[in-house]
């Protein structure tokens, strides 16, 4: 198989199992609106909807949500990390580690009060070996101020 038509096959079952498999991010009604299979980059974004509201008297966004939407932006980035790390095997290969990957330490640090009508969330490879992947991602709401910064290590397969 022609190594451009692996990466987008790679890149379509990445996002079949972040969009079709995994329920909570329904739930958040995440969207994956780039994986830079190069790089490692990953955005995703969201609307705000009352069920993703933290306080209801100021209407922000629940700490918890900001923390998973951190959580899974930068295991986008850790599971392109390890397509690429692995890109000269069976694609079954890849799958296999994508649903067996975890978080092992993650750091949230809350910058300001989650307002916005939607948000987007980026995150970058800052360190990629075979089996752990480290990535720093940065949340932001739609006026492009960053309410949240984290960084995530993760365990692949």
């Amino acid at each position: 198989m022609e190594k451009a038509i692996i990466v987008e096959e790679a890149l379509d079952r990445i996002k079949a199992y972040y969009l079709d498999m995994l329920p909570f991010n329904k739930v958040l009604g995440i969207g994956i609106d780039l994986l830079d299979y190069d790089t490692g980059e990953a955005v995703t974004s969201f609307n705000m909807k009352p069920d993703l509201i933290g306080n209801p008297v100021a209407g922000i966004l629940h700490g918890g949500v900001t923390a998973s939407v951190i959580d899974l932006t930068g295991g986008l980035s850790a599971l392109l990390s390890c397509a690429r790390y692995h890109q000269n095997k069976p694609l079954e290969v890849i799958e296999k580690k994508m649903v067996s990957s975890a978080t092992i330490d993650m750091r949230v640090d809350y910058l300001r009060p989650g307002r916005g009508a939607s948000f987007k969330c980026l995150s970058r490879v800052i360190r990629a070996g075979s089996r752990i992947v480290v990535a720093k991602i940065d949340l932001y709401n739609d006026i492009d101020t960053r309410i949240a910064t984290g960084t995530a290590t993760y365990l692949i397969g």
